[in-house]
């Protein structure tokens, strides 16, 4: 009797922990997929990126020496890539709405350029298609982003 129980148990725990197993595979694996394709582009365009993050849907890198910001979709990589040249950039700060204060609505870094404001979300609470972590989590990686682009800012 205490080996079937046993067994049974072992069974149980096994059918529950694979779904998890695969599903943090297969998240983690997507994600160095991006960051191959990020790279690749950046390459191709002169920029070699050091840093490179993904943080929710987006997926940020910077180039220190070129002084280039580089960001994109997770969901398409390619076609969202876009390039931001931070000797244009007035200033880079985190940003967030807060619905109250508890909740965020929306986290991200703004970037404000002589052409106008930029804003690059690391979390959107009404995008119902967005893969996204913890809201505040994201504002902790916009405060860490925000750290890293300020030095590299032109000295107005």
């Amino acid at each position: 009797m205490e080996f079937s129980s046993t067994l049974v148990g072992i069974i149980i725990t096994v059918v529950m922990l694979v779904p998890v197993i695969f599903l943090i595979m297969n998240s983690s694996g997507t994600d160095s997929k991006v960051k191959k394709s990020v790279t690749k582009l950046s390459q191709s365009n002169g920029i070699n990126l050091k840093t490179i993050d993904v943080i929710g849907n987006c997926v940020i890198g910077v180039d220190e020496v070129s002084k280039k910001l580089v960001y994109t979709s997770k969901r398409s990589p390619s076609v969202d890539f876009k390039i931001v040249n931070m000797e244009d950039v007035k200033d880079c700060r985190a940003k967030s709405i807060k619905q109250t204060n508890k909740t965020l609505d929306w986290v991200g870094l703004e970037i404000v350029e002589k052409a106008g404001r930029l804003e690059i979300p690391f979390y959107n609470e009404h995008d119902e298609n967005e893969l996204s972590q913890d809201p505040f989590v994201c504002l902790q990686d916009a405060k860490r982003w925000e750290n890293t682009l300020r030095p590299l800012l032109k000295a107005s």
